[in-house]
């Protein structure tokens, strides 16, 4: 038996030379949201450098996208109904952000969003497939909602003072948040976007005398930016969700870009 012994280990030696080695500490992350992310918000980029009207164009498509597509990522039921309530509740905002003639604010989105709550609610309590994962669903439709109406506060953004300069320093902090998605790890998907974000919205601001505005709006990119990178990195990967994880964090920029405004006004 003895004798057996030093050819059992030669041959566990040489398995485990052949077993190829696969490092678990670094995992690189989808590059699919950082490129969607830096697509979506260039298009925004544009839109804002031609003003309105034209600026509604991407942000309705960003909107259409995250309607069509935010119950499936999340792989939650409901999904018809759900796209049918957010859309509606974005379309309304969307009306009545062009519509109004009174200074521009979030209040009008604010109104049409607390109502839209009830909707969801009751749609939710009317659905002919029981109430099994009622309270996913429900969860679902609300943020989709709350996502896909708060992208019109691109609109209401570019309409204050300095308007334009404010919308085009977001979208392009924006844009340099999505590109430090790429970072591997949760703590590069934490850090890397945050900083990109702020550096590059410090860099544009400072191109038109307003570099503490600019960190601050960078800051408000970068948020939802690194919050998505996050998520996407402890899951390994966003599966269904890459196309819906670069494009909501776009949209979600623009309600936090105008506190910043307000608050730094």
């Amino acid at each position: 038996m003895t004798a057996d012994r030093p050819a059992d280990s030669a041959a566990a030696s040489e398995a485990t030379e052949r077993t190829p080695v696969t490092p678990h500490h670094l995992h690189l992350p989808d590059w699919r949201p950082a490129m969607v992310g830096a697509l979506s918000s260039g298009i925004v980029l544009v839109g804002a450098l031609l003003a309105l009207p034209w600026l509604w164009a991407p942000v309705i498509a960003l909107q259409v996208v995250v309607v069509l597509t935010w119950h499936r990522s999340l792989g939650t039921p409901s999904a018809a109904s759900g796209a049918v309530v957010g859309a509606g509740l974005a379309a309304i905002v969307d009306v009545i952000v062009a519509g109004t003639d009174e200074a521009p604010s979030l209040g009008p989105i604010a109104v049409v969003l607390g109502a839209g709550y009830l909707i969801a609610v009751i749609q939710q309590l009317l659905r002919q497939d029981g109430r099994a994962d009622l309270v996913d669903a429900l969860a679902a439709t609300v943020t989709l909602a709350t996502v896909a109406a708060l992208g019109a506060a691109w609109v209401v953004l570019v309409q204050l003072e300095d308007g334009n300069s404010t919308t085009v320093i977001l979208a392009g902090a924006c844009a340099a948040a999505a590109v430090g998605r790429l970072a591997p790890g949760v703590a590069g998907a934490a850090v890397v976007p945050l900083g990109a974000g702020v550096v590059a919205g410090a860099l544009v601001g400072a191109a038109v005398d307003e570099t503490q505005l600019g960190a601050g709006l960078g800051l408000a990119a970068a948020v939802p930016v690194a919050l998505a990178a996050v998520t996407q990195a402890r899951v390994r990967g966003e599966g269904a969700g890459w196309l819906t994880g670069g494009v909501w964090p776009v949209l979600l920029a623009a309600p936090l870009g105008y506190l910043v405004v307000r608050l730094t006004g």
